[in-house]
């Protein structure tokens, strides 16, 4: 009979977790330079950060260590596929918006789309050479997994204990008590940001909630099937990273849509201005489609408040109390000793 999954060391379930990953990783890979995948990229960004939040979370408990170069080779192939991903993340947003606008908007889409999708392909190309190193850095970080889990019997199987001075193994906490404690210092942490939410003259407190939201989700995925707190959990975790997240990409997207506007304008002036050599009497017009831009514009600005409405009341004083009961729920789950699986 198997060791419930919060009595069993830290080491062994962190294999599995980071495992798991991988191999989500590993089979999202090929995927993103298929045409007909839209999602591959996508897919692989996920896994990575994952991987990633888990490795940061879990880096200062008891005989967990994986080598920082591992992890700065992790982060650098995440934020390598940055920018193709975020044009993407453009491209769909202008195809939905095209189905319900009018002429003038489309003729504003229709110009940046043709812009940015070419700025898209340029930037799958360059993925290549970034993501290339992947199949190693898989490598290593099974290796690496296996290590932490003590299957290497090897002298790197044990650790030198430093307090101390002997080279006795450094025993690992049970999973569920390190994992209890990561949650009660994230926890602790997003309520804090939660309930520093206003509006959008503070916008860095409205992302903040975003990042540390994605990082509770990550820690609880393994405790996902442990039972029904962990499962409200999850879904009450999931309502809040829709919306901030909806709302960070309509605050990155304004910016965005405010450089195509001005790089739209900048475009035909200089047009216009040559023109204006070879005519006799040149007529002043304004752009093709600023005003389809203007349109654009007003329509993003109303989503984007609805978007900031909906935060809001989200992190309202009665809703982040039972949001707190909840996390504090889950903690002690963590910590109580549980029934053996078979």
């Amino acid at each position: 009979m198997a060791k419930a999954l919060g009595q069993r060391r830290l080491g062994a379930v962190l294999e599995a977790v980071i495992l798991e990953m991988l191999d989500e990783a590993r089979q999202a890979y090929p995927r993103i330079q298929d045409p007909e995948d839209s999602e591959g990229l996508h897919d692989f960004r996920v896994a990575l950060r994952r991987l990633r939040s888990t490795i940061k979370e879990f880096g200062d408990q008891p005989g967990f260590a994986i080598d920082k170069s591992l992890l700065r080779q992790l982060t650098a192939l995440a934020r390598a596929t940055n920018d193709a991903r975020d044009g993407e993340v453009m491209l769909a947003w202008l195809d939905s918006v095209a189905e319900s606008t009018g002429a003038p908007e489309r003729g504003a889409i229709g110009w940046w789309r043709e812009r940015l999708a070419a700025q898209v392909e340029q930037e799958y190309a360059s993925i290549d050479a970034s993501v290339a190193g992947f199949p190693l850095l898989d490598t290593r970080l099974r290796e690496a997994a296996g290590k932490v889990a003590g299957k290497d019997k090897g002298k790197d199987s044990k650790k030198k204990d430093k307090k101390k001075g002997s080279n006795k193994a450094v025993k690992q906490p049970r999973f569920g008590d390190a994992s209890a404690q990561v949650l009660t210092q994230l926890g602790d942490r997003w309520l804090e940001e939660l309930a520093a939410v206003k509006g959008r003259e503070e916008e860095e407190t409205l992302h903040r909630p975003r990042i540390t939201g994605k990082r509770l989700r990550y820690l609880l995925r393994p405790w996902r099937e442990q039972g029904e707190v962990f499962a409200e959990l999850e879904e009450e975790l999931k309502t809040f990273q829709d919306a901030f997240g909806d709302l960070h990409d309509d605050l990155v997207r304004g910016d965005v849509l405010t450089t195509a506007a001005l790089l739209h304008t900048e475009e035909e002036t200089l047009d216009r201005l040559e023109a204006a050599l070879e005519q006799a009497s040149p007529r002043a017009t304004a752009p093709r489609h600023l005003r389809g831009f203007m349109l654009l514009h007003a329509h993003h600005e109303a989503q984007t408040e609805q978007n900031l409405k909906r935060v809001q009341a989200l992190c309202r004083k009665p809703r982040l109390e039972r949001l707190e009961a909840r996390l504090n729920e889950a903690v002690a789950r963590m910590k109580a000793p549980q029934q053996a699986s078979k």
